[in-house]
């Protein structure tokens, strides 16, 4: 899970599939757009860092995955598109998305901390001693705040509703107080801003996102298949099931000869029909009904036909 605060809000809560998202990002490049999108999919989370309209990174983490760069885009519009998908939008500074940018390509130190187990002003010593460049990343499981440093030093403070780094620590170490707090402490990979590569000009965003459309096209069509066989394979079974118990209750009542009725008579009433419905069970009972009057009286027939129909009502039941 990647964890960051909300920044300030552009858009919020959006189906990435009902977008086209080629077209949106096209927008936010010409727009000059600085800040993250964040797609939380039913895989993992993806994040797309502006800086001044160029698409200065991209992140995907899964479970058991993490991409980044073209491969990340290509699994966002993949997830995007799959459904069960959300998008936010938020508006950041240059410096911030920058700062963001080289956190989430970082390394993570340590995680997961509980804040009230840990000695603050040893580790804050220990960060400056050490001239550690990245931040803490202070969370529970509604707020988030992070503390970026330089160098040892701290350079400023991004929490939930902010555009850009704060001076202030009082709303970031007021997340510090609340119960179940816990601290990560991750590094930074600093990268100068005039070298770093615009993802949305040197990639074909829109083959990615026809090739995302494409295999999500075929994911689907590969479930659907499942399903249709899974079905069929299911009827199957329950067709085996209903014949065996007609064919058994009628061996009871006519001898083998009720067997073989049954078992004939049956057929025709499914007459080709993949699914034992009511229609053709009726059509069933009036058949048996009508030749097994050939070699048995009427309450005999009658009596079979009962037990057939309480046996199926059971079977249907438990199936």
């Amino acid at each position: 899970m990647i964890l960051l605060p909300r920044g300030n809000p552009v858009k919020e809560n959006i189906d990435p599939g009902k977008v086209q998202l080629p077209d949106a990002l096209q927008k936010l490049q010409k727009g000059n757009f600085t800040g993250y999108l964040r797609f939380d999919t039913t895989r993992g989370v993806g994040i797309l860092i502006y800086d001044k309209g160029r698409l200065i990174s991209a992140l995907f983490e899964g479970a058991s995955e993490r991409e980044i760069a073209y491969d990340a885009i290509a699994l966002i519009f993949e997830c995007s598109l799959a459904g069960n998908a959300n998008l936010n939008i938020y508006r950041l500074s240059s410096e911030l998305a920058m700062s963001i940018h080289a956190l989430l390509h970082g390394q993570v130190l340590y995680k997961g901390q509980e804040v009230k187990l840990l000695d603050i002003r040893g580790l804050l010593g220990k960060m400056k001693e050490d001239k550690i460049t990245g931040c803490l990343r202070i969370y529970t499981s509604d707020h988030i705040a992070l503390i970026f440093y330089r160098e040892g030093s701290p350079l400023g403070f991004f929490h939930d509703g902010s555009t850009d780094l704060e001076k202030s620590a009082e709303n970031s170490l007021s997340v510090a107080k609340l119960p179940g707090a816990k601290i990560d402490v991750l590094t930074a990979q600093v990268s100068e801003e005039a070298t770093m590569a615009d993802l949305q000009a040197s990639a074909d965003i829109r083959a990615l996102w026809q090739k995302a459309h494409e295999n999500v096209t075929r994911d689907k069509r590969s479930r659907e298949a499942e399903v249709a066989r899974s079905l069929e394979e299911r009827e199957k079974d329950r067709r085996q099931k209903v014949l065996g118990l007609l064919k058994g209750v009628a061996e009871k009542s006519l001898g083998r000869i009720g067997a073989q009725l049954a078992d004939k008579e049956f057929t025709r009433a499914m007459n080709g029909q993949g699914v034992v419905s009511e229609s053709v069970l009726d059509d069933f009972y009036q058949r048996l009904g009508k030749a097994a009057k050939l070699v048995a009286g009427p309450s005999t027939v009658k009596q079979m036909v009962d037990e057939m129909q309480r046996g199926i009502k059971a079977l249907m039941k438990t199936d």
